[in-house]
């Protein structure tokens, strides 16, 4: 798995650009769960590079890199909904591996359950779990791995700050896990939610400084200032609050220095997404227990709801109560929400231009969606990611009798 060359590529950058800055798709705010919220735009973004990932584990070819870019531009430019974008990349990674199998008949059952097998091994028996986490701690994980230990005295000055906000009703403005007694690696088999979650790490400061549901309350705040790693965006945002809140100068001047304070240890001006890949075979998550009876559906279903219900998350989250060596994972850094927002890479992190020899991919025959689409962006876009947190493409095709 060579996730380099894809990631540092500058027609992937501007096709994510082009996703995040899209101004002809409707401004929509999605929630995720009680507390959050993201728009349709940053929706799109996490599903894209989610598919890119899986074609890196899947494919791991560079040779293929070209033409994947150009179908993935194409199907950006005419995908209707969430659910047909996640079809029709299903469908591209299905018809990469016809090719790389060499297979002609790509209709037969016997051609289908090679790639369904294909697909299988390299994604969940020889795939990989993920771990996200701040960029300042990623020289700590490589020489030691990821550990259980919390800073306690980074904790104290969480509680003074939610101490000041309770008093002013403001309750648990810091996450409630952070006050639990049992720590815990938290892990997820889910490529969107483990870079979602690095965009918006370390969670406590996301949330204390534009992520709240306390901020709808504050006109005017940044609701991108912390993805952006936006020192001023996030400092105005946190002044406003306290300033809404009608605090005390003190009470102020105490948030601020602790923000102050947390910024600069963990040098989020200068963060990036670091996500650890962890082997599946590590976790005991490398089989499905139902791979037998996605076979037999085969025929029966199309084969891109066949490959979906591999790829499906199932883990949104998964509790690790011991350390994980250094061995054993596989630091990546994608691209920052700053990066893509500004269509530019950091200095650290320079852009390499491709040349990869174009390959011939026989196109797969089309076939007519016949979904509806108006139901099925209401169950796929409230509540849950539409394939990371569960709700699988195959139980919404149930329930809409597809």
């Amino acid at each position: 798995m060579n996730l380099r060359k894809i990631f540092t590529s500058r027609k992937l950058l501007s096709i994510l650009h082009n996703i995040l800055n899209n101004d002809t798709i409707e401004k929509k705010h999605l929630k995720i769960n009680k507390e959050e919220i993201t728009s349709y735009n940053q929706y799109t973004l996490f599903i894209v590079i989610e598919f890119t990932v899986k074609y890196s584990i899947i494919i791991n070819r560079d040779d293929y890199i070209d033409y994947y870019l150009d179908e993935l531009e194409k199907i950006l430019n005419t995908y209707n909904s969430h659910r047909e974008l996640v079809i029709a990349l299903n469908k591209l990674i299905i018809d990469l591996c016809f090719t790389i199998l060499n297979i002609t008949d790509r209709n037969s059952s016997k051609s289908e359950r090679l790639v369904l097998d294909y697909i299988y091994d390299k994604y969940i028996v020889n795939g990989y779990c993920f771990h996200s986490f701040p960029s300042s701690f990623k020289d700590s994980v490589e020489e030691k791995g990821l550990s259980i230990n919390v800073d306690y005295k980074e904790r104290a000055i969480l509680k003074k700050i939610n101490y000041i906000f309770s008093n002013h009703n403001y309750k648990n403005i810091i996450p409630k896990d952070l006050n639990s007694k049992v720590e815990a690696i938290c892990i997820t088999d889910s490529i969107a939610m483990a870079y979602y979650y690095a965009i918006r790490s370390p969670y406590y400061m996301a949330v204390i400084t534009s992520l709240s549901n306390y901020y709808q309350n504050v006109s005017g705040y940044d609701e991108e200032a912390f993805y952006r790693k936006d020192y001023d965006g996030c400092k105005n945002n946190l002044s406003m609050l306290c300033e809404h809140l009608k605090m005390t100068v003190k009470e102020k001047d105490t948030i601020l220095k602790s923000f102050d304070k947390e910024w600069k240890s963990l040098d989020l001006s200068n963060a990036f997404p670091c996500i650890a890949f962890i082997k599946r075979s590590d976790l005991a998550k490398d089989s499905l227990d139902n791979i037998d009876y996605i076979r037999s559906l085969i025929g029966k279903e199309k084969l891109e709801v066949l490959v979906s219900k591999i790829m499906d998350s199932r883990y949104s989250i998964i509790k690790r109560y011991t350390n994980i060596s250094s061995l054993f994972i596989k630091i990546v850094t994608l691209p920052s929400y700053q990066e893509i927002k500004e269509e530019r890479v950091k200095d650290n992190n320079s852009i390499m231009v491709l040349d990869s020899p174009k390959v011939k991919v026989e196109p797969r025959k089309e076939m007519p969606l016949k979904y509806s689409y108006g139901r099925a962006s209401i169950l796929a876009l409230t509540g849950l990611f539409l394939i990371t947190l569960g709700m699988t493409l195959s139980i919404i095709l149930k329930a809409l009798g597809g």
